[in-house]
């Protein structure tokens, strides 16, 4: 997940650049201010949960994944912001996927505390700082899934229920196909985002396999963040799915997520038992 930061390091502090005045701030070991105001990491991790799921793919092998339900608290005031976002910038008046893709990003923000601090998962809105981000509305950035080093799955948005005939997953901000992407996150090293580990690769694709099947084969394409850049294919992601966005000013344009190579990879992890899923942006 790429930010607009107003933040630049200097010989171990970081000056925050505002209003073309550069404030100084004294930082150990902490890049970012911490953005917790909902919940902070180690509230996060007492609410956590064990899930297993188990489904069967088209191929009739039987598969089971095992992951750690960690819900980042979502109120009725976040709620009403979400569905104010989504009319805003889609046009939509829901606050419900309809999923029809996988997005896998990559966070380039070190483990998974770090990450899930300094990226506004846990607080209640985008800093104004990060410029072009916040502007297109202050709901904070989010994601269903996270991936650790590990190849752990956390789950920060779960459905409504685990039953497939009867559940529905929240939009998360991400302002560039959020309306039917669920989104996958990746804990990769500083600034490093095409690292995966091979754990990582594993339960990306493990995951989404069970995703497609939770979604009954609904879910037909797969991409990595970064193939949205280029403003033809968005543009062609729009139509296809019949989607507008009136806000595209503040989108983003220069994301460094997974990357082809591992998209690549992830496909043929995925079709390989039976399913059958293609790149949106290579089709």
């Amino acid at each position: 997940m790429n930010r607009g930061k107003g933040w630049l390091p200097c010989g171990g502090h970081w000056l925050l650049v505002a209003g073309g005045l550069l404030l100084r701030f004294s930082v150990c070991a902490q890049e970012y201010p911490k953005l917790t105001h909902v919940i902070s990491y180690e509230e996060l991790q007492k609410k956590s949960i064990q899930r297993k799921v188990e489904w069967v793919n088209p191929d009739q092998t039987q598969e089971e994944l095992i992951f750690t339900e960690m819900a980042v608290p979502i109120d009725e005031a976040m709620k009403k912001k979400t569905r104010q976002f989504v009319h805003e910038v889609y046009g939509l008046d829901s606050i419900y996927l309809n999923p029809r893709l996988i997005v896998f990003h990559a966070m380039g923000d070190g483990n998974l505390k770090t990450s899930l601090e300094v990226s506004s998962f846990l607080h209640n809105q985008i800093p104004e700082s990060w410029g072009t981000l916040s502007k297109a509305g202050n709901l904070p950035n989010g994601a269903h899934f996270i991936i650790d080093r590990d190849g752990k799955i956390f789950c920060l948005s779960p459905p409504s229920s685990y039953e497939k005939e009867n559940h529905r997953w929240l939009i998360k901000r991400h302002q560039d196909g959020n309306p039917v992407a669920i989104g996958i996150e990746n804990v990769t090293p500083k600034e490093n985002y095409t690292n995966l580990t091979a754990g990582q690769i594993e339960s990306n694709a493990k995951l989404a396999r069970w995703l497609i099947s939770f979604e009954q084969q609904k879910i037909k394409f797969i991409s990595s963040h970064h193939q949205f850049n280029d403003e033809a294919g968005y543009d062609r992601f729009l139509n296809f799915f019949v989607l507008k966005n009136f806000r595209k000013q503040y989108r983003t344009r220069q994301r460094l997520d997974i990357g082809n190579k591992n998209i690549t990879t992830l496909l043929k992890k995925i079709n390989q038992r039976g399913i059958v899923v293609r790149s949106f942006f290579d089709q």
